[in-house]
């Protein structure tokens, strides 16, 4: 459930925004059900077009996926807009082991946990809400 500070244009509600996000995004990994996640994300986020298609591409051929929530250990916000008009902030998440089921129920991959990584999210406050244009690594990492 999206928590009502996620909706404040302030470094707490970007928080908030940023964790809801990302557990979003765990869920569809486990569901392909994207319908919450689309609209929060700038169709121009490189990472989320490639790791959501690899996800949807897996369950159109008939498999699924157990695991790959997300946990956003913290973040450090600076809340000053960058040259573009968006935030920059840092984050540290952790992501659970993932599996890949096929359409007969055989494991055909499985991802072991990383109890951190490091990285950056790039959100933007826009017409009365936040929306993700990007994360991954920080530059020059």
């Amino acid at each position: 459930m999206k928590p009502p500070l996620a909706d404040e244009n302030s470094a707490e509600g970007l928080e908030a925004f940023t964790e809801y996000w990302f557990e979003l995004f765990s869920y569809g990994y486990e569901t392909n059900d994207w319908a919450l996640f689309t609209p929060l994300t700038d169709p121009g986020c490189r990472t989320c077009v490639n790791l959501t298609t690899q996800v949807k591409d897996h369950f159109e051929q008939g498999g699924w996926i157990e695991g790959g929530a997300i946990t956003l250990n913290s973040s450090q916000i600076t809340f000053e807009k960058n040259t573009a008009g968006s935030i920059n902030s840092f984050i540290d998440i952790a992501q659970s082991e993932i599996v890949y089921f096929d359409s007969k129920g055989l494991e055909v991959k499985r991802t072991p946990p990383t109890a951190t990584m490091v990285g950056v999210t790039i959100a933007l406050w826009e017409d009365d809400h936040w929306i993700m244009l990007d994360f991954g690594s920080p530059e020059g990492s």
